[in-house]
């Protein structure tokens, strides 16, 4: 059966709920797979009604707030574009990001940790879906330090690899290497 008629059969199977908080991408996991949820509902609790063939978000009170198909494809963003919030609207609310403050942020640490992050937020058709992974590279700072996650940054641009892991991985070498002298 082609998955266009099993979307469109009627879905007879008992949902599954879960609770889940929207963060800073606007998308909220279920089964390795990330929806879109309107970005009004930032930092608040959602209930994510799963069936087969769907997911519907419903606000605390009940009320079904975003709806998408479901995707089985693992780590796959299934996103509608008027969830997300617009361009400067993290302008007004310290508390969130947007590209423009990723990038603020990144240029702190260094002209090489603002390239990677550049590159990461381009990468994806829309900027939303970077964003975890770009705040957990700039997070590596905490760990090894400003100077060492720009280095690290510097060889994974060298490199071509933009990603986290790979990224944490250059910062941990070179921290160790900067231990051993």
């Amino acid at each position: 059966m082609s998955s266009d008629k099993a979307s469109t059969q009627l879905d007879l199977f008992k949902p599954e709920l879960a609770l889940r908080k929207l963060g800073v991408n606007y998308h909220v996991p279920f089964d390795g797979a990330y929806y879109s949820v309107p970005s009004y509902l930032y930092n608040e609790t959602v209930i994510v009604r799963a069936t087969k063939c769907s997911i519907d978000i419903l606000n605390c009170h009940g009320s079904c707030v975003a709806s998408h198909n479901r995707s089985y494809t693992k780590r796959k963003y299934v996103t509608n574009p008027s969830h997300l919030p617009g361009i400067y609207y993290s302008l007004f609310h310290d508390n969130r990001y947007d590209g423009a403050k990723l990038r603020s942020w990144a240029k702190s640490f260094g002209e090489n940790t603002f390239q990677v992050i550049d590159i990461m937020l381009q990468s994806k058709t829309y900027e939303e879906h970077a964003y975890k992974s770009c705040i957990a590279v700039l997070q590596i700072s905490r760990k090894y330090g400003r100077f060492i996650l720009d280095r690290a940054c510097r060889t994974a641009l060298s490199s071509k690899v933009f990603n986290f892991a790979a990224i944490q991985k250059i910062a941990k070498a070179e921290y160790d290497k900067s231990q051993s002298h």
